[in-house]
C-alpha cells in the first residue's frame, strides 16, 4: 500500500497516446492505496505546432467536466485538476494566455521539443541527432531554464528525460543541468520525481537519476511524485522503490498541491 502519497502525473485518452478511461485510472489509484491523484494531460498548442500528442482546445472543457464529475463520484480519494504544459519558447504568448484563463490545482512544466532556428521550427527530443550529446543537452537544459523562469509552472517534470533518447549525461551536460536546477530553485518550482524511468529499459531508475537527486537534495529543492501513467496499471508504479531511494539520499518529505499552493507531507 502507498497511502499518504499522491500521483500527480496521469494522462488520459484526451492526449491521444494513453489508454483506459479516466474512471479506470481512479479505480486503480484507490486499489493501490493512493491518497490523491491528479490528471495532467498535455495542453493544447496553436495550430502551427505539434497536435498529435495533446488535447485539442475544444476538448479542454470536457476534460475539466469529467474530472469534476469523478471528484463527486469518488469522495474516498482526492482528485486534482492538473495540466502538463509543454514549454516551447515560440509559443510563450499562447501559453501565458492559456495559464491565465484556466484554473488548475497545479501546472506541470516539461520540455519535449527543441527549437533550432529563428523560425521556431521545433523538433521532438527523440528525433534530434545531428549534434554532439553535450550540445544537445545544453540546448535542452537552457529550455528548462526558460521554462522555470517563465512564471507559469508549479512543478517541473522528468528533469533529465533526454537520457531516454540520448544516454547518460556527460560532465559538460551535468554543468548545464546544475544551472537549470539552480533556476528551478530560484523560481520556487517543485521538482517531480518521475517513476516512468523504472519502466524504461535503458534507464531503470527515476527521472531525475540518483546523481542529480543528490544534488537536488543538497539544493533543498522541494519534490513531488509522478508516475507519468499512460495506462491505469501504471498509476503509482514504483512508488515504493522511489520512496526508499529518496529516504536513502536524505529526503524526508514530498508535496501535495491544491489551488496552485503546495503543502509538504512527511514520507
Amino acid at each position: 500500500m502507498i497511502k499518504k502519497l499522491a500521483d500527480y502525473h496521469i494522462h488520459t485518452s484526451f492526449c491521444n497516446h494513453a489508454n483506459g478511461t479516466m474512471r479506470e485510472y481512479v479505480k486503480y489509484a484507490i486499489k493501490a492505496g493512493l491518497n490523491e491523484i491528479g490528471f495532467s494531460d498535455h495542453n493544447p498548442l496553436p495550430p502551427n505546432f505539434d497536435s498529435h500528442y495533446r488535447m485539442r482546445e475544444q476538448d479542454l472543457h470536457i476534460y475539466l467536466q469529467i474530472i469534476r464529475e469523478l471528484q463527486d463520484t469518488f469522495p474516498q480519494i482526492k482528485i486534482k485538476i492538473g495540466i502538463e504544459l509543454d514549454y516551447i519558447e515560440g509559443a510563450k504568448d499562447y501559453l501565458k494566455e492559456f495559464v491565465s484563463h484556466n484554473t488548475f490545482d497545479y501546472i506541470i512544466g516539461s520540455v519535449h521539443y527543441l527549437s533550432f532556428n529563428s523560425s521556431h521550427q521545433i523538433v521532438y527530443l527523440n528525433d534530434v541527432w545531428p549534434e554532439k550529446k553535450s550540445e544537445l543537452y545544453r540546448k535542452y537544459f537552457e529550455s528548462v531554464e526558460q521554462a522555470a523562469n517563465s512564471g507559469f509552472l508549479d512543478i517541473f517534470a522528468h528533469f533529465d528525460l533526454p537520457r531516454r533518447f540520448w544516454g547518460d549525461l556527460d560532465a559538460e551536460s551535468i554543468i548545464h543541468a546544475t544551472k537549470a536546477l539552480e533556476s528551478i530553485k530560484k523560481n520556487n518550482v517543485c521538482l517531480e520525481i518521475n517513476t516512468s524511468g523504472f519502466r524504461t529499459k535503458n534507464v531503470m531508475e527515476p527521472f531525475p537519476g540518483r546523481y542529480l537527486l543528490e544534488l537536488i537534495h543538497e539544493l533543498k529543492i522541494p519534490i513531488t511524485l509522478g508516475s507519468d501513467s499512460h495506462s491505469p496499471l501504471d498509476v503509482g508504479s514504483y512508488f515504493h522503490e522511489v520512496i526508499a531511494l529518496l529516504k536513502e539520499i536524505g529526503f524526508r518529505e514530498v508535496n501535495y498541491f491544491a489551488h496552485r499552493q503546495r503543502t509538504p507531507i512527511l514520507i
